[in-house]
């Protein structure tokens, strides 16, 4: 094959040749012609390219919008999962809260005409599944999310923030009762009989009718006194009428007596504790025998010891 070009015409001769004893065969083609069939060529190439780049891009589109509908699946049912979690926190609050006001009027802190069943307050629209918590998009299954966190719950915070503060109200209470009923004289200081009572009786000794602020508690002599409660030795001293006494400050108004002892095993301003051994018990004083003469005085109020003893 033999290409002949001619300058002027800008045309270009094909000749085939294909062996000696054949003719030879002359093609003619002009610039014009293969510049154009360059641009078309040219232009098939930049056609297909752009048809296969925009497969390329719609196939990573499509990829990146099936990644990301799974990424938002896993999200809406984890954010199902933690309001149903919620709701079940709700439910144990409210729980909590009929408890805790059950609790405040046990210990005398709410009067028992606020116990009622504990309800939620206001319209708001619920949650699937029931709860009182105020529904957002983000929260129901199928919407469209927003971001990437859960929506704030001042709610659940709130009732949980209140019902510690309740609760530790109640703690407090508790704690202080706790020092009271510790302060509280509430056991036989001695073991014997009861042979002198809380009132007016006939006094021994003169045999007038007169009040007697006491009881009094025969037994042997020397036998152990103990302390009926918590509390701080303010008098350990002789005194005409009580011979050698004892008196015991427990707090919160209470206070007790020990008359007619035979000795003392405590000093004062000493703290003792309920159960121990303050002192023995004696005939000293006005008294006709072996007894242990034995006062309670509430804020200066002489009451009957009796009423106390939880132990008899």
């Amino acid at each position: 094959m033999t290409v002949k070009t001619s300058k002027n015409a800008r045309n270009y001769s094909v000749i085939i040749v294909s062996d000696a004893t054949s003719t030879n065969k002359e093609f003619t083609v002009s610039s014009k012609l293969i510049r154009n069939a360059i641009l078309g060529f040219s232009f098939l190439v930049l056609f297909f390219g752009f048809i296969l780049f925009h497969y390329l891009t719609m196939t990573l589109d499509k990829q990146k919008m099936v990644r990301l509908e799974s990424d938002a699946r896993e999200k809406r049912q984890k954010i199902s999962e933690m309001s149903s979690t919620i709701d079940v926190l709700n439910g144990r609050l409210k729980q909590m809260e009929i408890y805790k006001e059950k609790i405040m009027v046990a210990t005398g802190l709410t009067s028992p005409l606020a116990l009622r069943e504990v309800g939620s307050g206001g319209p708001g629209t619920s949650l699937p599944g029931g709860g009182d918590f105020p529904a957002s998009p983000s929260l129901v299954p199928g919407a469209p999310l927003r971001g990437d966190t859960l929506p704030a719950t001042p709610n659940i915070r709130d009732k949980a923030r209140k019902i510690e503060d309740s609760l530790k109200m109640v703690e407090k209470y508790v704690d202080q009762q706790k020092l009271h009923l510790a302060a509280t004289p509430a056991i036989m200081p001695t073991r014997g009989i009861l042979t002198g009572f809380f009132g007016n009786r006939l006094h021994p000794f003169t045999g007038r009718y007169e009040f007697h602020s006491a009881v009094d508690i025969a037994t042997q002599l020397g036998n152990k006194i103990i302390a009926p409660a918590d509390g701080v030795i303010l008098v350990a001293e002789t005194r005409d009428y009580y011979g050698k006494m004892i008196i015991l400050d427990h707090g919160f108004g209470y206070v007790t007596r020990y008359g007619h002892l035979s000795g003392y095993n405590v000093r004062e301003g000493q703290r003792v504790k309920r159960f121990d051994v303050i002192g023995y018990v004696g005939t000293t004083g006005r008294s006709n025998g072996p007894h242990l003469h034995y006062e309670v005085r509430y804020y200066e109020k002489p009451i009957n010891p009796l009423d106390f003893i939880l132990d008899n």
